[in-house]
């Protein structure tokens, strides 16, 4: 019985110390692929918050040409609020890099 053992416990550890190698090199390629990952979800963050800055702007600026041509005395407010949503959203853009 205890030959056994010792037989099945040598077999063991061979395995483990031969499984070793093979285990760290099959780690070794998961770095870049995750730094990869996330250069991707930093460009399309960057992608995502220029297009958002972009809408505001467009929104906000064609809410401005609505009141100006209704004569609307409001429009400058609207003005105000499509420049600080472009500023904002830039600057946000920014930060992520």
């Amino acid at each position: 019985m205890r030959r056994a053992r010792k037989k099945t416990f040598l077999a063991l550890a061979a395995a483990l110390a031969a499984a070793r190698t093979a285990l760290l090199q099959a780690q070794t390629p998961v770095a870049p692929t995750l730094k990869g990952a996330v250069n991707d979800i930093r460009t399309i963050a960057i992608a995502a918050g220029t297009l958002v800055a972009g809408m505001v702007g467009l929104i906000g600026l064609g809410r401005t040409a609505y009141k100006l041509s209704q004569g609307d005395t409001d429009s400058m407010t609207s003005l105000i609020f499509a420049i600080v949503g472009i500023v904002l959203g830039f600057l946000a853009n920014t930060f992520i890099v």
